[in-house]
């Protein structure tokens, strides 16, 4: 399985860099040239760590209470894969000259990002170029790339020059809210060193505290030189080449985290030694043998829709270089692709992206779980925030477990998150039968989150339980009473609680959950009764269930007179403005009868 392009376009270049991106649930690449772009060219060059991360402090011109004073943002990391090439002192770009060959490949049997080029310069001389990238499921911290140069007509003098640069910004853009609006630098240099021929560079982010090291060698046949400087380790290869020679080397990029690994600079260098020791032709056979037994599971195979296979199993793919394995990261917006939606973690997470890895790895899907699970105090501290006495409360957008949305009707007013977490618990022990999970981790979680509910919501006097000035799935009706998806969201994590606390009882496996989170079993029956009572809006002239207690009073959005240029809406419109009519951005009510078709079927 492969995606190919054959064309030079420098108007999708940007896309482009997603599109052949290389990541492995923690180390991600932009797909960016190795020698880089003419200036005229748009390019967000990137790397990045799952969950590696700065703060910043969130301004406004009237705070209130609750309101988060800082957010977390997902950093752009040194650039690791610049290569820049000369032949005698001219800079190689398939910018200038002619270009008689030009393919890009991202082959996901393989697990590798490939470019060829073939390279006529504006002095008449042909090179040809071969390039690949991998970054190693087997090894996440590695990034591996393979360069082969070989000359057609071309005699003299090589030079190669890369390195590890720590100048480095993250992308902003001030018109857009799904990215940051101020460029800054989050990362940088504390040390650059040369230890037995390999560069070993030391960054920490500028407010989080976190650090980063950096191991990286070359390993060629040819004069090789690193030394450091201001910005991080300069690397240069000098070599010479005749008509028909090739000249070929091995980059091996070691990235070790602090949030992972008690002594980053230690553990970079060993795994380096370690990468370079096994070499790129075993290393590029371990990602193969690891892709093969991944997609023996996980491929798709739609007889006569050949189109369609190759564009789900595309997708299936970017979701096991997204999902994050150790519980550490989890599954940002963007993947590892890049910076939209500055890294954050939402709850596409648990509702679209977790079913896929429960019925394929349930390995990876257990680790998205105890992410949370790992940042259940944080959540408890969120409920605290809100008000709530009790429970938990799982923030709309975080990385590290606080709630990083400074807007909250479209944030942290979604309280359908921790029904969406907790949803996604129960899917797990009921695909996997993993009664040892539920009683480490999965009770505890349960309980906090069935508890927010009770103060979440109230009875009103007629003994229905309603849940109001929350915000559903759509994000253009907010603040509303009685979300349809919200309330079947608190109504299953009611009833899912009380399954698991009775069964883990009857399994004598209770006892930890009940003293980490001090269970009277009093609560299994105010669990009970705010489920049977909860309150589900239905329209009894139209016949269907509401979005919310309100949504059906409000007049219905023009959609197909509104102007192409005004979409996304959110970009064009104030959000009151939006608010006031019935017009979705996400699917709300219909999700909830997909997710919870039993308990739809049971009410009609």
């Amino acid at each position: 399985m492969k995606l190919i392009k054959t064309k030079l376009d420098r108007r999708s270049l940007a896309v482009e860099e997603t599109l052949f991106h290389t990541a492995n649930g923690y180390l991600g690449v932009r797909g960016c040239f190795e020698e880089g772009y003419p200036a005229d060219i748009q390019t967000i060059r990137g790397t990045y760590i799952n969950g590696f991360y700065d703060t910043v402090e969130l301004s406004y011109p009237e705070r209130l209470y609750g309101f988060p004073t800082r957010s977390q943002r997902l950093i752009n990391l040194p650039d690791v894969q610049t290569i820049k090439l000369f032949l005698d002192d001219e800079e190689f770009s398939i910018f200038t000259g002619d270009l008689p060959a030009y393919e890009r490949v991202l082959d996901m049997n393989n697990g590798v990002a490939e470019r060829h080029v073939r390279r006529k310069s504006p002095r008449k001389k042909t090179v040809v170029v071969h390039i690949t990238r991998m970054t190693s499921f087997e090894r996440p911290e590695l990034f591996l790339t393979k360069y082969s140069l070989e000359s057609v007509d071309f005699e003299g003098r090589v030079r190669f020059v890369g390195g590890i640069n720590c100048a480095v910004t993250n992308f902003a853009d001030s018109n857009d809210p799904r990215v940051a609006s101020e460029q800054m630098q989050h990362i940088h240099l504390d040390s650059a060193e040369i230890v037995e021929d390999m560069s070993l560079v030391k960054c920490s982010t500028d407010k989080s505290g976190l650090q980063l090291a950096i191991s990286q060698q070359f390993v060629v046949c040819g004069d090789v030189k690193s030394e450091a400087y201001e910005n991080g380790i300069h690397t240069t290869i000098l070599s010479d080449i005749k008509p028909g020679e090739i000249i070929a080397f091995d980059k091996y990029t070691v990235m070790s985290d602090s949030r992972r690994q008690k002594n980053p600079s230690e553990h970079a260098l060993k795994t380096l030694k370690d990468c370079v020791r096994v070499g790129a032709k075993s290393l590029l056979l371990e990602q193969r043998s690891f892709l093969k037994n991944f997609w023996a599971v996980s491929k798709i195979d739609l007889l006569g829709a050949k189109e369609i296979n190759e564009q789900l199993n595309f997708n299936i793919y970017q979701l096991l270089q997204s999902a994050g394995r150790d519980a550490v990261g989890n599954v940002a917006s963007k993947g590892i692709s890049g910076e939209g939606y500055e890294g954050h973690y939402f709850w596409d997470t648990e509702i679209y992206i977790f079913p896929f890895f429960l019925y394929t790895q349930p390995d990876i899907a257990r680790a998205l779980l105890t992410f949370r699970y790992n940042t259940l105090n944080e959540a408890r501290n969120h409920a605290r925030i809100m008000g709530h006495t009790k429970g938990a409360l799982y923030p709309w957008r975080t990385i590290s477990g606080s709630e990083c949305s400074s807007f909250f009707p479209a944030g942290s007013a979604q309280y359908h998150l921790t029904g969406d977490v907790a949803y996604s618990f129960l899917q797990y022990y009921y695909a996997t039968g993993d009664i040892d999970y539920m009683a480490s981790c999965a009770a505890e979680v349960l309980i906090e989150t069935a508890r927010l509910w009770l103060e979440a919501g109230n009875y009103d006097s007629d003994g229905s339980f309603h849940i109001h000035a929350v915000t559903g799935p759509d994000e253009y009706t907010c603040c509303v009473s009685d979300n349809y998806y919200t309330n079947l969201c608190a109504q299953y994590n009611l009833r899912g609680a009380v399954e698991i606390y009775t069964l883990l009882k009857d399994n004598e496996l209770h006892s930890a959950a009940t003293a980490r989170t001090n269970f009277d079993e009093s609560e299994l029956i105010a669990f009970t009764q705010a489920a049977n009572a909860m309150f589900l809006p239905y329209d009894e002239k139209l016949g269907i269930y509401a979005q919310d207690s309100t949504f059906l009073d409000k007049p219905v959005w023009n959609i197909a007179d509104t102007p192409k240029e005004k979409f996304p809406l959110l970009l064009h419109y104030h959000p009151l403005y939006l608010y006031r009519f019935q017009v979705c951005k996400q699917a709300d009510t219909v999700l909830a009868h997909f997710l919870f078709e039993e308990a739809f079927v049971r009410m009609i």
